[in-house]
């Protein structure tokens, strides 16, 4: 009760977050909504009608439950009117689109990523409104590469609605994107686009995007490049397009990653450093304030060049809510500060709810505040060097039990040298972060600068080469995988365990220990439950054919990428817990007959069947076509004859419309896994 009464922002986020929770399960209708709305008002002021002390204390419930389910509806609101923007005119209509760029593109393997907005759609008779925003890939080429945000074109294009999740506990792109407000993709070869025209309007954004650049030019002129530079700018700026996929592969593994997303970390450290540099300010009041203020505008400006993504911001309104408590000479309630930047962060926009980076950012701060200094205490130790190291260690085992679970769900995998990591990660990363701080605020002082961008650059390379070497060591990660109701019972479990510790209640520690063997028989249901499965899946995926044969926790995996399938399926194979050991086949240039629990299966692959002829066609149970085979399938069934036809996501539209027709024609079930996601076929015992 006293933390409810010291956090007033906890009393508004709670009811908020659960309205946001309940939009994305429960549609209610309007007259629903009215109701409820009525009904706070009513309890609103029917607890402020009453007027004897008595009665008002008995009756306080009706004023907070007029508030909660105020604040519920607000959430449930506010996620409605922020979904409305997600709409994408003129989606699946072929035409002539004009389009802006709203951030500079990035570059991919084979193609330019470009986040826009559409402006106007031309069809055969005249020019129509368009609005909404989308993912766009460009044909790779040296016009792409010089295209800038704010540039307008006009393109020719059909845009789709992304993926959906079309594998099982596969990635839901769809979701993915229209949580960040993007509708719909295409792809644009380079003869399909035509620059137009520039946007010269103020834009934050572009602006921010700008002096990002600049400070990056700064970097490379003292010449700081590869992968020094790429650590420097995702580390300082946070601009992540320089990091190739091992580098981005040793830091994730090592458990370093977190260094490199801009955030509570680094805000922190430029906030101390604009403390120690404005010090001499502290003299009187008034100065004082006036170096309140000129830190806040400092961090502001910070999280400008960084390009304002959501993990600075709300650092940044954290860290400016302590500076105007330390302001006014007030010790903030650091709960309540946390509270209320992640309300005011999800009253701008509700999906950061579910944004991971959101997610892990709060739930390891809330676990450094409560548990690090508990930690801390377990060893009294007087040497400043050595309590130095265990505080740094009490960190990081605090944010460790605070978004372990969130790391295991989404990312399936424990990086398990994480505190020798953060022993050489945080210093280097502070330094590192410093160093920069002076080279940019020196880089036009003569000689002084080459200095730095030296120190700067060894400091990087220990910093790479020490990761890289964590990496390596033996048993580095731990790959599993929980479900999100076991990420639920992890979370209750540290919750009844901190409330155990805090106050020593038996009944605390009984139900936290009942929810961790509620975990634990998860796992072993799961466990159970793969061993007396037998499934035939058929994966989506746009390249590649791959085709899993599942027997209780063994399994083998027909494929024509036997690296790509980890991409498209890993996730599943974690969930199901099945044995790593998995078979690999190569199908590219095969035409392969299974016998699978009682079952003929055929994969067709290639163009072999063309042009020939059986006697008798061979029967089989269920005919798959992949690897983007061109097959004419009458000819195909003069010598196999299906009882269902899988066609997979690598074969073309047009063929597929053909080999459907065919099936329609000759009785003959058909599966598109292009439109109804990865065939999945469940085997009784």
């Amino acid at each position: 009760m006293e933390f409810l009464q010291r956090t007033p922002f906890f009393r508004l986020l709670f009811p908020f977050i659960v309205g946001i929770i309940l939009y994305q399960h429960i549609d209610l209708f309007v007259w629903s909504q009215i109701v409820i709305l009525l009904l706070s008002f009513v309890l609103v002021f029917g607890s402020l009608l009453i007027q004897q002390p008595q009665l008002k204390y008995k009756f306080r419930w009706l004023y907070g439950s007029g508030i909660f389910l105020f604040l519920v509806l607000s959430g449930y609101f506010i996620s409605n009117r922020d979904f409305s923007k997600r709409n994408f005119d003129n989606i699946n209509k072929s035409g002539i689109f004009e389009v802006e760029l709203i951030e500079s593109p990035i570059e991919k393997e084979n193609s330019y990523l470009c986040r826009i907005k559409t402006l106007r759609y031309f069809d055969r008779n005249d020019a129509k409104s368009s609005l909404g925003k989308a993912i766009v890939y460009f044909q790779k080429d040296s016009l792409a590469a010089e295209l800038k945000s704010g540039d307008q074109l006009l393109i020719e294009a059909t845009f789709n609605k992304p993926d959906a999740q079309v594998n099982p506990e596969g990635f839901d792109y769809r979701q993915y994107l229209n949580r960040q407000g993007f509708g719909a993709t295409t792809y644009i070869p380079s003869y399909k686009w035509k620059k137009v025209s520039v946007n010269t309007g103020f834009s934050i954004f572009r602006l921010a995007e700008d002096w990002q650049k600049k400070l990056l030019a700064v970097y490379k002129r003292f010449g700081i490049e590869g992968d020094e530079f790429a650590v420097l700018a995702a580390l300082t700026l946070g601009s992540k397009d320089a990091l190739h996929p091992e580098l981005r592969q040793n830091y994730t593994t090592s458990g370093g990653m977190h260094i490199l997303a801009v955030s509570g970390l680094h805000v922190g450290i430029i906030f101390m450093v604009l403390n120690f540099l404005l010090s001499f300010l502290d003299k009187s009041k008034s100065l004082k304030k006036l170096k309140i203020v000129l830190v806040i505008l400092l961090l502001w400006a910070y999280a400008f060049v960084t390009g304002l993504p959501p993990s600075v911001v709300r650092a940044t309104i954290m860290f400016s809510m302590i500076a105007i408590g330390m302001g006014f000479g007030r010790k903030g309630q650091i709960y309540n500060t946390i509270f209320a930047s992640a309300f005011l962060m999800l009253l701008f926009n509700p999906d950061f709810l579910f944004d991971v980076g959101f997610q892990l950012s709060y739930c390891a701060v809330l676990s450094i505040v409560y548990f690090q200094p508990k930690i801390a205490k377990w060893f009294y130790i007087k040497n400043k060097l050595l309590k130095w190291s265990w505080d740094l260690t009490s960190v990081s085992i605090a944010a460790q039990i605070g978004t372990a679970p969130l790391t295991l769900y989404y990312f399936h995998q424990f990086a398990n040298y994480f505190l020798i990591t953060n022993f050489v990660a945080i210093p280097f990363a502070t330094l590192i972060i410093y160093a920069a701080v002076a080279l940019l605020l020196t880089s036009s002082v003569p000689y002084l600068p080459v200095a730095i961008a030296f120190v700067l650059q060894w400091l990087l390379r220990i910093l790479n080469t020490s990761i890289e070497f964590i990496h390596h060591l033996p048993y580095s990660v731990t790959i599993t995988s929980i479900m999100d109701v076991q990420v639920l019972l992890a979370f209750i479990a540290i919750v009844l365990f901190a409330f155990y510790f805090n106050s020593k209640n038996y009944y605390a520690v009984l139900s936290s220990l009942v929810v961790v063997l509620a975990f634990v028989l998860i796992n072993l249901y799961i466990n159970y439950d793969s061993s007396h499965a037998t499934q035939l899946i058929v994966y989506s995926d746009n390249k590649n054919t791959h085709v899993d044969f599942i027997k209780g926790k063994d399994h083998t995996v027909f494929t024509t990428d036997s690296i790509d399938v980890y991409k498209v399926a890993q996730n599943y194979w974690l969930s199901r817990k099945l044995n790593e050991s998995g078979s690999f086949e190569n199908i590219v240039y095969s035409n392969d007959f299974h016998d699978f629990c009682g079952k003929r299966i055929c994969i067709l692959t290639d163009e072999s069947l063309k042009g020939k002829m059986a006697k008798q066609p061979i029967s089989v149970d269920y005919l798959i076509v992949g690897n983007n085979v061109k097959c004419y399938i009458d000819q195909v069934l003069a010598c196999v004859q299906p009882k269902q036809v899988v066609v997979d996501k690598t074969v073309s539209k047009w063929y597929a419309d053909n080999i459907e027709k065919a099936c329609d024609k000759n009785g003959i079930k058909f599966y598109s896994v292009a439109r109804e996601g990865a065939f999945v076929l469940n085997f009784k015992d």
